[in-house]
C-alpha cells in the first residue's frame, strides 16, 4: 500500500508539512503488512502552482497512492482524493516516522467529510 505524507524535508525523519498542495515534498512509503518496503521522496510539483492542492491531489492519483497523511487541504482537493478512493488522515505529530507508526496502529483520524476536521 502506497502512503504519501506531506513533508518539509526529503526523508522519513523530516517534519511533516501542515499544508497540502504547498508542501515542499511528499514522502511516499510503500507498506507491506505494516512494514516499510520502500521510501521515496518526491518534490511537490504543485507547490508554486495556482490551485496547488488540486494539482497535488492529481499527482497523488497518478502515483496510485492509497492514503495521504497531511495537513489542511481544500474542498476540491479533498473530493479529488475521495473520488479516486484515496483515504486522507490528519497529521498528529510533526515527525513523518511517528505519523506512519500511528497510521499502522490505526491511531490516525480519517477525514471522511468536509466536517470531520480538515479541511476547514
Amino acid at each position: 500500500m502506497k502512503v504519501a505524507v506531506t513533508s518539509n524535508g526529503k526523508n522519513i525523519n523530516s517534519n511533516s508539512s501542515l499544508l497540502f498542495g504547498r508542501n515542499p515534498y511528499f514522502i511516499i512509503v510503500d507498506l507491506e503488512n505494516g512494514a516499510i518496503k520502500d521510501i521515496l521522496a518526491l518534490e511537490n510539483p504543485a507547490k508554486n502552482e495556482k490551485a496547488a492542492g488540486n494539482v497535488a491531489a492529481q499527482f497523488m492519483v497518478d502515483r496510485n497512492i492509497k492514503a495521504v497523511i497531511g495537513g489542511k487541504l481544500g474542498p476540491i482537493a479533498f473530493h479529488l482524493l475521495k473520488n479516486a478512493g484515496i483515504k486522507v488522515y490528519k497529521i498528529t505529530s510533526l515527525n513523518i516516522e511517528k505519523n506512519l507508526k500511528r497510521f499502522n496502529e490505526g491511531k490516525l483520524d480519517e477525514i471522511t467529510s468536509l466536517c470531520s476536521g480538515y479541511p476547514k
